[in-house]
């Protein structure tokens, strides 16, 4: 069977439980609350956890006050307000609001539905109290919210106490709350307890990629040969080769053979260089002849 990884790391809070007389006297008033936000992404767990309270005439066991703390663990149990101030008739307010936020690749993450709650069982039954309590009745075996069972049962007493909305749970966050059990018997004391739980489903998380890798940069080519208007000329450095600003396409040097003129320009070329020859050799011989003339005269 799969195991969820957020059972492998957690953690319980607990506070205000056992609350009684202290040194100065009765209890007058306890309101006492957690605040939970549980989150995985990926690999990574950890939890906030901000905690209330406030006692009089005595303080709460260890001190009135709020306190944050930071966790690399998941808190999944949370124990608040049983067994307390059953000394004298005062109000008692406790709350616990909890945030799961799992990344939708956890184990277990999906599908999210609504928890059981087993509460205000055996409460306000005193006479002359109100009980008003939801959902009512409610009474599941090992729900996921206990509360309120077995208080406000002296007369005239009152039960508020309340699950959700929000009220959606996850299996990767397997979660338990008690809270407000067998507290506030005294007549007349008003016990008033809730319960939120929140869960978000978040885009799952993905490892970081590698940087993709760059292509080589594509070889530029070589300059196209210049037309015969003028220099063609490229800038840069480089090892072995021309000075930077040398031209690197020869201009064709004027006088040359013209555009267009193509192999028919060297065939007259080579007619008049004949002609030339011949042209020379007939005035080399009628010198010769005329020189061999005036000899016999």
């Amino acid at each position: 069977m799969l195991v969820p990884a957020a059972l492998a790391a957690n953690e319980a809070v607990a506070q205000c439980n056992g609350q009684g007389p202290g040194p100065m006297g009765a209890t007058t008033s306890m309101t006492c609350t957690v605040t939970i936000v549980n989150t995985i992404s990926g690999a990574t767990r950890r939890s906030t956890t901000t905690l209330t309270r406030q006692c009089a005439l005595d303080p709460c066991a260890p001190g009135n006050g709020t306190f944050t703390t930071s966790s690399a663990s998941l808190v999944t149990r949370v124990d608040q307000c049983n067994g307390s101030d059953n000394d004298a008739a005062h109000p008692i307010t406790c709350t616990v609001s909890i945030t799961n936020n799992i990344s939708a690749d956890t184990p277990g993450a999906e599908p999210v539905s609504a928890g059981t709650v087993n509460q205000c069982v055996g409460s306000g039954t005193g006479g002359g109290g109100v009980v008003n309590c939801l959902p009512f009745p409610a009474n599941t075996t090992g729900a996921t919210v206990t509360q309120c069972n077995g208080s406000g049962n002296g007369g005239g007493g009152t039960v508020a106490c309340t699950v959700g909305p929000p009220f959606r749970i996850s299996s990767a966050i397997p979660l338990l709350v008690n809270q407000c059990n067998g507290s506030g018997n005294p007549g007349g004391s008003v016990v008033t307890c809730r319960t939120s739980i929140t869960t978000n489903i978040t885009p799952a998380s993905s490892p970081s990629s590698s940087p993709t890798p760059t292509s080589s940069p594509t070889p530029t080519s070589s300059a196209s040969p210049a037309s015969s208007t003028g220099p063609t000329t490229s800038t840069g450095s480089g090892t072995g080769g021309a000075p930077a600003g040398t031209p690197q396409v020869a201009r064709v040097p004027s006088g040359g053979v013209q555009a267009g003129g193509g192999s028919t320009a060297d065939r007259r070329h080579t007619g008049l260089l004949a002609v030339g020859s011949s042209l020379l050799l007939g005035a080399a011989l009628l010198t010769l002849i005329s020189r061999r003339v005036q000899r016999r005269v």
